[in-house]
């Protein structure tokens, strides 16, 4: 329909349940994630399609910093994962943190709180 691949990751790490908890899309060339949540498989798909990806640490992982928003400039995290919003910055993104460390109880992050509307 779009005339892109379809790419099967796999997760492995019962702690990020959905994609969106363990990976990020940034713009259309650039993408986050944290690797120790996919499969080896999964882990050498991402590193060939995204030489450049952002490798986010463990700490900025689990508070899912990776269930983020980003508009292809500004990309709204969580505040608690501050080593992402420094690589961010680094990458040239404008990281904006928000506390959901309520929602952070229930399993879930910035993206949790968005509706997609597709025209």
């Amino acid at each position: 329909m779009l005339g892109l691949p379809v790419v099967s990751l796999e997760l492995v790490d019962p702690r990020f349940y959905h994609l969106d908890t363990a990976l990020a899309v940034l713009d259309d060339h650039t993408i986050a994630y944290y690797p120790p949540a996919f499969s080896t498989a999964a882990q050498e798909q991402l590193s060939a399609l995204f030489p450049d990806a952002i490798v986010v640490g463990s700490a900025d992982a689990f508070v899912f910093g990776l269930n983020a928003v980003s508009d292809g400039l500004n990309v709204v995290l969580p505040v608690a994962a501050m080593g992402f919003a420094a690589q961010l910055r680094a990458a040239g993104f404008e990281p904006v943190g928000v506390d959901l460390s309520e929602l952070l109880k229930g399993g879930g992050s910035v993206k949790c709180c968005t509706l997609e509307i597709h025209p």
